[in-house]
């Protein structure tokens, strides 16, 4: 207990010392640091990173690479258990090590799923546009590359993965299709629009309801006239999806044909129907207050002179069938298993 309480401290000493490091890194804080084992330095300057200030990133970078650090944390990346791993691709995340990754997208497909999030949010930090192939490769191997996983990094990657997508949704099969159907509305691009009004308006039952409710996520106004015309499809679930993303782009034009589609001979539909009126009452009396759509129509409009676009700020939606995963977008910090979302401290 003695050893364990002793080096607790210890870790609180150099912790304190880094974050209130300005300027270089004293000579005898860097012996101290490299006396540390690896793992134990990732998880002591992965819980630190937030707070540290930029000069002191650097060095500690720099040291990390001269010491030798950055190839042992590749090292357990590979071949470590699972909290060695996801120790690893934290700080190579958080370091931002370009050379990471090939063994952070392996990581990505690793059966523990703390390993999974912790290669997530080291892909999203990096950014790197040569990941593209290989998470849209991914997709077609959904046992092994959780496809939620894949489409928060692509999602991070921004709208260079909206061509490639449109491409692979194009030529794809149907399984694929629909994981690109979904991850493509997560983008409040109009460029998704056309392929999205396709697939609703000539895909099977499936693909068409999968359409209908990625148009409703884009938040994009144009979309409107394709959900209208699929209130009247043939099959149930694509008029409830329809009905659904109207209410979540506030399309009050659209307001008389919900009403008439309460009459619907399938609970499904009249449920979602419900829904949708009820968020148009919601828009309507947003407006009242002097908040959005003074045009009476749906969400945000697309600008095809607009050059960047932004991601939504919300849980993704069901790439897998399950819920719940929220993507790394600009300003938000991605997962960090070694610090609070709070203060940055150690767990």
């Amino acid at each position: 207990m003695l050893w364990q309480r002793r080096r607790y401290q210890d870790e609180q000493r150099l912790s304190a010392a880094l974050a209130g490091c300005r300027g270089k890194i004293a000579k005898g804080l860097r012996r101290e640091l490299c006396r540390l084992d690896a793992l134990a330095l990732a998880r002591l300057l992965a819980g630190l990173w937030p707070r540290l200030e930029e000069a002191t990133r650097e060095q500690l970078a720099a040291l990390a690479e001269e010491e030798g650090f950055i190839d042992a944390w590749l090292r357990a990346l590979e071949q470590g258990k699972a909290g060695e791993k996801a120790a690893a691709a934290t700080i190579l995340g958080e370091m931002e090590v370009k050379r990471a990754l090939g063994p952070l997208l392996a990581a990505l497909g690793d059966r523990d799923e703390g390993v999974q999030m912790a290669a997530t949010a080291a892909l999203t930090r990096l950014r790197d546009r040569r990941c593209l192939e290989p998470l849209l490769a991914a997709l077609a191997e959904p046992r092994r590359w959780p496809p939620a996983r894949v489409a928060e990094v692509l999602l991070a990657l921004g709208t260079a993965s909206i061509p490639p997508l449109l491409d692979l949704l194009a030529r794809g099969p149907e399984d694929i299709s629909l994981r690109v159907i979904n991850i493509l509305g997560l983008f409040e691009d109009g460029r998704v629009l056309p392929a999205l009004e396709h697939c609703l308006e000539n895909g099977t039952a499936t693909v068409r309801r999968a359409a209908a409710m990625a148009l409703g996520e884009t938040g994009c106004g144009q979309a409107a006239g394709s959900l209208k015309k699929a209130l009247a499809d043939p099959v149930a679930a694509v008029r409830a999806a329809a009905a659904r993303s109207l209410g979540r782009l506030k399309c009050r034009e659209a307001g008389d044909l919900l009403k008439g589609c309460l009459a619907d001979a399938t609970w499904e539909v009249r449920v979602a129907v419900g829904a949708a009126l009820a968020e148009l009452g919601a828009a309507r009396e947003e407006q009242a207050m002097g908040g959005e759509h003074q045009d009476g129509s749906a969400g945000r409009r697309y600008r095809p002179d607009q050059e960047e676009t932004p991601l939504r700020q919300r849980p993704v939606g069901d790439i897998t069938g399950r819920d719940g995963f929220s993507p790394a977008l600009p300003g938000m910090r991605p997962f960090n298993p070694y610090s609070s979302p709070e203060s940055g401290k150690e767990h």
